[in-house]
């Protein structure tokens, strides 16, 4: 099945969860109804897009949340998303760094029309910023998570409690430790710049 293939913004102090894999969901107000590869760009201050991620079909919160107690934490995190206005749960399947991290200002020379989303955009529509992305060299995936079944200790746990978990902390040891990854600049929600 070929996936829809976007651009795909996100704040850079958002995405170490994600790159260590803690972060099995991205949570959007708006966001498509299918499967998609997105590549991933940080924002302001980094500006660069870092690699790509494959998101499953999204799940609509307003109807998951209808499967928990209402005393659950589940449900309580869940309410917590869909009180903030996001509607979408979007399974993140794999994520895959590219070994040279890309400016925006690469990509406006490609195609000087070319516009950063708030959100996401469809890639297909720039076929030579597409084409050029398709052609990075890229590191070995680094993770993949099924979402055969809803991982309900993450489900709408939000960043900033990601980062205060024994896991989190162990990873960013290992990560920072580690020259593949110093190429990443991105903050911590709790702690700020790098």
């Amino acid at each position: 099945m070929n996936k829809k293939i976007i651009f795909l913004s996100f704040r850079p102090e958002f995405f170490r969860p994600i790159l260590y894999d803690i972060k099995k969901y991205e949570y959007r107000k708006r966001f498509c109804d299918e499967p998609t590869t997105a590549y991933l760009y940080l924002s302001s201050p980094v500006r660069k897009v870092i690699g790509i991620m494959e998101l499953g079909k999204p799940l609509h919160m307003d109807e998951i949340v209808l499967n928990y107690d209402r005393n659950t934490d589940v449900y309580r995190r869940l309410n917590d998303c869909l009180n903030g206005g996001e509607k979408y749960a979007i399974p993140i399947e794999s994520f895959q760094l590219f070994k040279t991290l890309i400016s925006i200002d690469k990509i406006k020379e490609i195609e000087p029309n070319f516009f950063v989303p708030q959100c996401y955009l469809n890639l297909e529509n720039y076929n030579n910023v597409l084409s050029y992305l398709k052609n990075q060299d890229m590191y070995d995936i680094e993770f993949f998570n099924k979402h055969d079944k809803i991982y309900e200790d993450n489900l709408a746990m939000t960043c900033k409690e990601m980062e205060l978990t024994d896991e989190f902390i162990k990873k960013d040891m290992e990560y920072l430790n580690n020259s593949k990854y110093d190429i990443i600049e991105c903050g911590y929600i709790n702690k700020g710049s790098k």
